[in-house]
């Protein structure tokens, strides 16, 4: 067996698999986190120096890609959305959005496989205040790198099952969180509607 997580230089892997995770590259965080913790199973890596090293390249990699939203910004987006199907009347309507519900969806799309790292562009166009991002993205970070590990560990011996379980949990992750900003959505049209 090779052991792709051993000492040192494991985690040196790991940190530079999860900042790549972190910018968008297609390095899934529901296949490197249950290893974290099938590795530590395996006593070649420390589960929480594991949790830590991931969830912090995790949160580099998020502020990596936040920086280059911010310093690419709207005029970028208005100039080149064309060539991704976001015209600038869309990319002003996504930034409104944005701007109302970022929050919820700097939080929410933590738990979305694929989406998850894509969050952090947006956040930084629309100039998201960064200890706000960061609070939401490291809450979410933790919170999705810890399940993933303790599952891999707990699970070590069915670490094919817990990928795939892994994998389906971010289309109902995604689910949820549409229906999330739905019900928020719904909720401030109808207390404005009482209010006028």
């Amino acid at each position: 067996m090779i052991y792709v997580f051993q000492g040192l230089q494991g985690y040196v892997i790991l940190l530079l698999l999860m900042v790549g995770e972190g910018i968008g590259l297609p390095l899934p965080s529901e296949v490197i986190m249950p290893l974290v913790g099938y590795y530590s199973y395996l006593g070649s890596i420390s589960l929480y120096v594991g949790i830590i090293v991931g969830t912090l390249g995790s949160l580099i990699g998020s502020i990596i890609a936040y920086i280059i939203g911010y310093k690419l910004g709207l005029p970028f987006l208005r100039r080149y959305g064309k060539y991704i199907l976001i015209d600038s009347h869309r990319v002003d309507a996504l930034h409104r959005w944005f701007l109302k519900y970022g929050d919820v969806a700097v939080f929410g799309f933590r738990f979305v496989p694929e989406l998850r790292a894509l969050i952090s562009y947006p956040a930084g166009v629309a100039q998201m205040r960064i200890l706000k991002f960061i609070g939401f993205t490291l809450l979410g970070h933790i919170i999705w790198d810890v399940t993933l590990s303790l599952l891999g560990y707990h699970l070590a011996n069915q670490i094919n099952y817990v990928i795939s379980l892994a994998e389906k949990f971010g289309v109902y992750a995604l689910v949820v969180t549409i229906l999330l900003i739905l019900i928020y959505l719904v909720a401030r049209v109808l207390i404005m509607r009482r209010s006028h």
